[in-house]
């Protein structure tokens, strides 16, 4: 059984070896297309802002358009929570549990916070032996 066990961990790590290496090259040959295309869209983009497109572009070929993606950071936590205290702009928050806290909280009193779930899914992980 252990001869057979050792020989299935050696099989995994040549399988994840050689994923590895099929997506590395996989992604190697994806290089100059994704140059192109990031070229493309950067003359699009300056042809819709130079005849004042803002919404989109059709053609013979397809429509363009411009989409905008945002995000939020904290330049300073405790600043942006006093404001959202002092001015009552709760919906200024996201709400989510905070994992590493919840945890911390089950280990500490044996239970779970109220309203709250704390999932843990266990996976198979193989090292290979050091020096190889």
């Amino acid at each position: 059984m252990a001869e057979d066990i050792d020989k299935r961990i050696g099989q995994y790590i040549e399988i994840r070896d050689e994923l590895k290496r099929i997506d590395a090259a996989h992604e190697e040959s994806r290089k100059p297309l994704r140059n192109m295309q990031a070229r493309l869209a950067g003359m699009i983009r300056t042809f819709m802002e130079t005849n004042n497109i803002t919404d989109n572009l059709k053609s013979k070929s397809g429509t363009c358009y411009l989409s905008t993606k945002w995000s939020a950071s904290l330049a300073d936590p405790q600043a942006f929570m006093n404001y959202v205290i002092d001015t009552k702009q709760f919906e200024l928050l996201d709400r989510r549990a905070n994992v590493t806290a919840v945890k911390a909280h089950v280990e500490e009193h044996n239970t779970v916070p109220a309203g709250c779930n704390l999932t843990a899914i266990q996976t198979v992980g193989v090292r290979r032996p050091t020096g190889k």
